[in-house]
């Protein structure tokens, strides 16, 4: 034939590509069809020489092939001179391989077409370990995502440093950014840095592993606290590990350590003004002749106060028993027994308060952190009908700004129904002020406001807030600011408390918008 003239001339040539078994290289005649076939064309094709020679290139092409067909193909190669593509092919048993093509158009002198060299390689088995390099990438993706976990690895000879996608994930960090060393580091937590620089030198010294709790600061300001488990490789010059988020299992921690401490101290305490109050009580009538009160009213007066002492439940039925036969004692001056009475029903209301509060607290906890657009000044609205009619003598000051948050409405009331509370319970000043507001700040936030006239906040309760935690020596003196706490970090909120200059405090609550 014409066509191969010149590879007929060359026996080399021809031999060279006859014993090519990587890949399939094959002429076809100027109509499609296969004109010669070497060993890689069998090998890859399954087609044997006699069976496939005189044959449309059609044949290699699926029934249901959704790529660019034969006939385009070689219009394409004839038209630009070649043609190149990935597609499937089938295969003489019916299989189906993924395979590299190059079509080249083959002319002669005056340009006229003679027909096509075909170039086939199949990568069939690079394209399965690619899917199922993929397919681990996923799971080890779709892992880290289930279990908030990541991994990292840090070359401490070249200062190389990688990190999964979990451990950007936890840090708030592109999926796409580099970050050197130093700018991981920026991201741990301030008091927190010694204890994971130091348990790194270990690790690359002794060859000891670590497991140890810290704070991250992610890029979008939030602070979580992690685990951190590492260990040595190879030299030590390698230190590669994995971090888990346990910011959760802080929270209930320390969720658990502040109720455990209401319930342990602040209760205790208040039952035992009860107690105390209960048994002087008990003494001054014993030491008093009431004629006026008959043996079973007497008995009476002596079971209620042992109630009182035992326990409070049931507490406001005993009290009214106690005020009937108090008014029964008229041979004597009951402003002491009025006075101690009092006491004792006001440190029985502050126990039935803690408990209702702690109840409150927990109920909104179990809820979740659903997310929901709200309107600050309906909340603004609720709050100020509550305390004009329970605290007449306080000024609420209410400056609507029509703002809206991502938050829960019920957490965002309770967190505002404590910090207006607080600001008026708390306040010594003849014509008590709380002054309510919000505003847009930039970066789609926004700012709620409380002030007062009061005393100010104590130190101490702030410092613990800073700190995120407690412990047995420092440690708040109720559930209060701790409540608000919870209820705004769990809508990645952030809480401040501020002096003012003209005395008082002002705390501010700062919360994603709905945009945001």
């Amino acid at each position: 034939m014409e066509l191969f003239e010149h590879v007929e001339a060359d026996l080399i040539l021809r031999e060279f590509f006859q014993e090519v078994t990587e890949y399939a290289i094959f002429l076809l005649d100027a109509d499609g069809l296969v004109a010669t076939w070497n060993e890689g064309a069998r090998r890859i094709k399954g087609y044997e020489h006699d069976e496939i020679i005189g044959r449309h290139l059609s044949v290699f092409y699926p029934d249901d092939g959704d790529g660019t067909s034969p006939e385009a193909v070689l219009s394409i190669a004839e038209s630009e001179g070649s043609y190149e593509e990935k597609g499937w092919r089938v295969r003489k048993d019916g299989s189906h391989i993924l395979v590299h093509v190059t079509v080249r158009a083959l002319n002669d002198d005056a340009g006229e077409l003679k027909g096509f060299t075909k170039i086939v390689r199949d990568v069939t088995e690079t394209y399965e370990y690619r899917q199922e390099l993929e397919r681990s990438r996923d799971r080890l993706e779709r892992t880290e995502q289930l279990a908030d976990i990541g991994g990292w690895e840090v070359d401490y000879e070249t200062g190389d440093l990688q990190l999964t996608d979990g451990t950007k994930r936890l840090a708030d960090i592109p999926p796409d950014a580099e970050l050197t060393l130093d700018e991981l580091r920026d991201h741990f937590h301030e008091d927190d840095r010694a204890i994971i620089d130091e348990a790194i030198e270990g690790a690359r010294t002794d060859g000891e592993p670590f497991d140890i709790e810290m704070r991250v600061i992610t890029a979008t300001g939030r602070t979580r606290w992690v685990q951190v488990r590492g260990e040595p490789t190879g030299n030590r010059t390698n230190v590669r590990g994995a971090v888990r988020d346990i910011s959760d299992r802080k929270e209930r921690e320390e969720r658990l350590m502040v109720l455990n401490r209401v319930l342990r101290h602040n209760l205790r305490n208040n039952l035992n003004i009860v107690s105390g109050y209960a048994r002087e009580l008990r003494r001054d009538l014993d030491g008093v002749d009431i004629p006026a009160l008959g043996d079973g009213d007497h008995e009476r007066l002596h079971e209620t106060l042992e109630n009182i002492s035992e326990t409070t439940r049931g507490i406001d039925a005993e009290l009214r028993t106690l005020d009937k036969l108090v008014d029964a004692a008229s041979r004597f001056s009951a402003e002491a027994m009025v006075s101690k009475t009092n006491r004792i029903i006001e440190n029985a209301d502050g126990l039935m308060s803690t408990g209702e509060k702690a109840r409150r607290f927990e109920s909104v906890v179990k809820e979740g952190a659903d997310r929901r657009p709200v309107r600050v000044d309906d909340v603004f609205t609720d709050l100020k009908q509550t305390y004009e009619q329970k605290y007449p003598e306080v000024e609420i000051r209410l400056e609507p700004g029509e703002q809206t948050v991502l938050a829960g409405e019920h957490s965002l009331f309770l967190a505002l129904d404590e910090l207006v509370q607080n600001a008026i319970v708390h306040n010594d000043e003849d014509c008590p002020i709380v002054a309510v507001s919000s505003r847009r700040l930039s970066g789609e936030r926004v700012a709620i406001t409380v002030e007062d006239n009061g005393p100010g906040i104590p130190r101490t309760e702030r410092e613990i807030l800073k700190r995120g935690k407690e412990t047995p020596l420092a440690h708040g003196s109720g559930m209060g600011l701790w409540t608000v706490h919870w209820f705004v970090t769990q809508f990645d909120g952030e809480v401040s408390i501020e002096d003012r200059a003209e005395g008082g405090s002002t705390v501010e609550v700062r919360l994603p918008t709905p945009e945001n």
